[in-house]
């Protein structure tokens, strides 16, 4: 589970500097608040599980295990969708399909 939570906090500082890239000095919220927020949630991550880790007690395992590989789904579909927004060749890909008339998203 380690590695996982490893994972969740390359994934969290990941999405942060691609937020930076995508938006720079217009981000919302700002860098300062924005890393702020993002160290938080990366702590809360860790604490809870030092506290069950130490704790010994395997009773919520399951649920904990859904809420890791699920945090690990999220931040990963969340990388994915801002590398698509930044990368070009996606955008140019988002505008041929527009021209051919196939519905994206975007339009919704």
């Amino acid at each position: 589970m380690e590695y996982k939570l490893i994972g969740i906090s390359c994934l969290i500082l990941i999405i942060l500097g691609l937020s930076w890239i995508k938006d720079g000095e217009k981000m919302e919220p700002p860098i300062k608040k924005r890393t702020l927020i993002d160290f938080v949630t990366i702590g809360i991550f860790w604490g809870v599980f030092e506290f069950l880790d130490k704790s010994g007690s395997n009773t919520y395992l399951n649920e904990i295990s859904l809420v890791i590989n699920g945090s690990l789904l999220f931040f990963f579909a969340r990388m994915v969708q801002l590398i698509c927004q930044i990368n070009p060749m996606i955008q140019e890909l988002v505008k041929y399909l527009k021209s051919k008339g196939i519905d994206t998203e975007e339009d919704k």
